[in-house]
């Protein structure tokens, strides 16, 4: 048994350390294998890349595998540090602290989650979701990026600003990392962490696209930014170029020039030589010397020593530099000595020195005379400053000039000397330089550098040129503070604002995944709860509606009674007392009757079932009625109105002419109420429209009490009065401008208001209707003949349960010579009409027994009854009445209350 027992812990034990083993090989391959993809983007100081995965990676696999990461980790840190040594040599203990902090990062980042969560971590809840991610992310990144750079500020002493560039670099690639790729690890497969979510793809396809697309968005800005700053080091180099092909140039023109001096004469003075150069010097002062070498043959070297002696130098002998110094010129055929040289203080040391036999000049000599081209020599020590080694010299053969009796013979040697060092900086400063170092060489060993001249720098440039015989390679690099122009603080923060605003999508789409059920299930509630309110409102909204039908019959009816008792009453008078009377109850149940028209008006407007009418009008034939109607009023009042109607007002368009004169009588009425006197002005313009359409403006100006400024925002709202003291004084319910402001939109316009307290309204309306033409002659001879109309002999029947409005309609129709019979309900009026039949209908629809509809439907379907003439008489009629009517093929209504030209207007249509 016990055997059994070792047998089993040995296989759990080899199997345990097979398992750990894996995890190193596998951390060691996937941690070395996002390293490497890491490094392709790291910024150009190195250390650091904002698009590291690794960190998100890793910190995943070591929650969920266990130390065995960290070993893997540890191993791969060491080998990419050192092959980063390999390529930009850093210390060894430097190696050693980079990878210390690769594990820190891990290690530290643990600490965070296990000390200040409860397992699983309550995803669903904001504040949880949010403390890892601040936790794990941003302090222990900021932990690790601040070792790192006070690390590399130790060891390698990197500028200020580039070390807190590395520094934010390394804090939000390590940041982005863990936020977006450690979550999405946790997420695939069960843990004790967090609870894995029924559909997370939703969340780790958002978070890894937001990953991706903060990636591009750094690797594009920085690779504009490098490409830009790139090109304008390009730019800066190119005067340096310019500059010195200008100082080649310019060289081989003073070598020519002095060619042409000494070629046109045999006989040059050294005080000669020395005013030519001074002009030359003139010009340019990156020369030390210019200098004429002649060729002198060896029987000749004595005349030539004797002229040194006489021009006052006493070293007046040729002479050759050999490893002892110089030594007096061996005897030879010919000699090239230096015979004359400026500026001479500073150069008459190489007074004599024989070129020819120079070690390091004699192959420069004989290519120029071969060639007979300027050749230039390699670096060498001059003769006046020997503990250098950056002089050059520039020879240039003189031959003389080709006559009949001599043949061209070589006369000698101009050179140009100078220091390579001098010249190159004197070009340096001459174009202002500080963003680049310069190296120049031709050929092999002749090189000279800038002192801060570094080829490993992060901008390098070659350029091929020309050095009068010899092929030069000019190479520049760039220094730390043109570097430093790379540092874009500003594309980081747009990362980092890019960073927020991807946390914000993740979270917002994860906790839509985490929340999916509950909110189905909250929203299946919440749609059954909506579904018994919306019931319960659609029975509200029917007995609201219901409500305002009866409301509107039960007013119109006595209202019927009070307008129809009153104009009869104003017929049959003669007592002007009693007519007063009369004047006075019709103007005030005319407003009554408005104000139930406002609120039903308004009622419908809300609810959308206000149907406008569709007929031929004149606009200025309705306001002069509008004014005719209320200026009664006006002159009570002491009130003028005056009008302002363009010649276009006049013109005919299609629309609801009743609508109009409502807005008309509301605008109207409401400058009279609120104008204690004065002027009420009225304005009315017309303009086609290329719709086949007119605008109609109407402008209502008073000069009343005006509108506070804060209250005309207010004004056109139902039920809304500038003041409630307002509607003390003046009364009205506050609607009238709200049906104006409603009217004109459904009318495709609007209305607006310009006004100052005590200084009058301006109310400024704008209609938009179809044009349409003038009504034909039938038409006015239809309204001719409605004055003419008489009814002797005719009998109609009137359907109407109420008594009163019996009697008012008998009363109306006696006065037109018509007689009517008399039913109280629908059913009577089938009893008279299977007896009768008269000449038309006037049928009201709320009767008891059988409403006016049922018994109207029977009416036309009898095919003895269909022809006769229904008008409906009710106290409301909506829009479903009017399709129901017009389904029985009624066109015509007559709304209570009625007055005798309402009856007027149908008896003549009918009759």
């Amino acid at each position: 048994m016990f055997i059994t027992i070792e047998a089993n812990l040995m296989k759990i034990s080899e199997s345990h350390i097979f398992r750990n083993i894996s995890l190193v090989i596998i951390a060691f391959l996937l941690h070395f294998t996002l390293v490497k993809f890491g490094s392709l983007f790291t910024i150009p100081f190195g250390f650091a890349s904002l698009i590291w995965p690794v960190t998100g990676v890793m910190f995943a696999m070591y929650l969920l595998l266990g130390r065995a990461t960290l070993i893997g980790v540890l191993l791969s840190s060491l080998l990419t540090t050192y092959q980063q040594h390999l390529n930009s040599p850093i210390p060894d203990y430097l190696i050693i602290i980079l990878t210390i902090i690769s594990v820190l990062q891990l290690v530290i980042s643990k600490q965070f989650v296990l000390h200040c969560f409860t397992f699983p971590i309550k995803t669903h809840l904001s504040s949880e979701v949010v403390k890892f991610l601040v936790l794990t992310g941003p302090i222990s990144s900021f932990i690790t990026s601040t070792l790192l750079v006070i690390s590399l500020w130790l060891t390698l002493g990197i500028p200020t600003e580039e070390l807190c560039y590395i520094w934010a670099v390394k804090w939000l690639g390590d940041f982005i990392s863990i936020l977006f790729i450690t979550p999405t690890f946790l997420f695939l497969g069960k843990n004790k962490y967090v609870k894995q979510a029924k559909h997370q793809a939703p969340a780790i396809v958002t978070s890894l696209s937001v990953y991706v697309i903060i990636s591009v968005i750094f690797v594009l800005a920085s690779n504009n930014k490098y490409v830009e700053k790139e090109q304008q080091f390009i730019n800066l180099t190119i005067p340096f170029v310019e500059q010195l092909q200008v100082i080649q140039s310019s060289i081989n023109h003073h070598l020519i020039s002095l060619n042409a001096l000494l070629q046109s004469s045999d006989h040059i003075s050294r005080e000669e030589f020395k005013l030519f150069t001074q002009t030359i010097y003139q010009m340019d002062i990156s020369l030390r010397a210019l200098g004429w070498l002649p060729l002198v043959e060896n029987q000749d070297r004595e005349a030539f020593e004797l002229a040194l002696l006489a021009d006052g130098i006493s070293a007046n002998h040729i002479k050759n530099l050999s490893d002892r110094g110089f030594q007096l010129a061996p005897i030879q055929d010919s000699y090239l000595p230096i015979a004359f040289i400026e500026p001479f203080e500073s150069n008459k040391s190489a007074v004599g020195l024989d070129v020819s036999t120079h070690p390091f000049v004699k192959d420069s000599v004989e290519k120029a005379i071969s060639l007979n081209q300027t050749v230039m020599t390699p670096l060498l020590s001059l003769v006046q400053q020997q503990n250098k080694y950056t002089g050059v010299v520039v020879y240039h053969p003189v031959y003389s000039q080709k006559t009949d009796n001599k043949p061209v013979s070589l006369k000698g040697l101009v050179e140009a000397v100078f220091e390579l060092d001098f010249l190159l900086a004197g070009v340096y400063e001459q174009v202002g330089a500080s963003n680049f170092t310069y190296q120049l060489s031709y050929g092999e060993n002749n090189v000279f550098s800038h002192t801060d001249h570094d080829s490993h720098r992060l901008f390098t440039l070659s350029n091929e040129i020309d050095l009068f015989d010899k092929k030069g390679l000019l190479t520049f690099s760039s220094t730390e503070q043109f570097e430093q122009g790379l540092i874009d603080w500003s594309n980081l923060a747009f990362i980092f604002a890019s960073c927020l605003i991807g946390i914000i999508c993740v979270m917002f789409v994860f906790f839509i995944v985490t929340f999916n059920y509950s909110l189905t299930r909250k929203v299946k509630e919440s749609t059954a709860q909506l579904i018994q309110a919306n019931d319960k409102l659609v029975v509200a909204n029917e007995a609201k509606n219901l409500f305002l039908a009866n409301i509107s019959h039960e007013y119109r009816t006595p209202l019927n009674a009070i307008i129809g008792f009153t104009e009869i009453a104003q017929r049959e008078t003669h007592d002007e007392i009693a007519l007063n009377y009369l004047t006075k109850i019709s103007h005030s149940s005319n407003l009554l009757l408005s104000i139930v028209n406002d609120v039903l008006d308004i009622s419908k407007m809300q609810t959308g079932k206000l149907d406008l009418e569709n007929s031929s009008f004149n606009p200025a034939m309705e306001t002069a009625s509008v004014i005719e109607m209320l200026n009664e009023k006006a002159i009570e009042k002491s009130i003028l109105i005056t009008t302002k109607l363009s010649h276009n007002f006049e013109l005919w368009v299609a629309g609801d002419n009743f609508r109009f004169k409502q807005i008309l009588i509301n605008l109207l009425n409401n400058a009279i109420k609120f104008t204690e006197h004065g002027v009420i002005n009225i304005e009315g313009y017309s303009k086609n429209t290329e719709n086949n359409t007119r605008v109609l403006t109407v402008v209502v100006k008073d000069s009343g009490i005006g509108i506070e400024e804060e209250q005309q925002e207010y004004i056109f709202s139902a039920f809304t009065q500038a003041e409630v003291s307002t509607t003390r004084k003046y009364g009205g319910t506050g609607l009238g401008l709200s049906i104006v402001k409603q009217l004109s939109m459904l009318m495709g316009g609007n209305v607006t208001l310009t006004s100052q307290p005590g200084e009058g309204s301006t109310f400024t309306v704008t209609i938009e209707l179809p044009q349409t033409s003038q009504p034909t002659e039938k038409t006015n001879q239809e309204s001719a003949q409605l004055k003419d109309f008489t009814g002797k002999g005719i009998n109609i029947l009137v359907v109407e349960d109420n008594k009163i409005n019996q009697m008012i309609a008998q009363k109306q129709l006696s006065s037109l010579s018509v007689t009517c019979d008399l039913a109280d309900d629908g059913q009577q009026a089938l009893d008279y009409l299977n007896h009768n039949k008269p000449k038309l209908i006037l049928m009201d629809l709320q009767m008891p027994v059988m409403d006016g509809f049922t018994a109207s439907k029977l009416i036309k379907s009898d095919s003895l009854l269909k022809d006769i003439p229904i008008i409906i008489l009710s106290a409301s009629v909506g829009k479903e009445d009017k399709e129901k009517a017009l389904e029985l093929g009624i066109k015509d209504f007559i709304n209570k209350p009625f007055q005798q030209a309402d009856l007027h207007y149908v008896l003549n249509k009918y009759l």
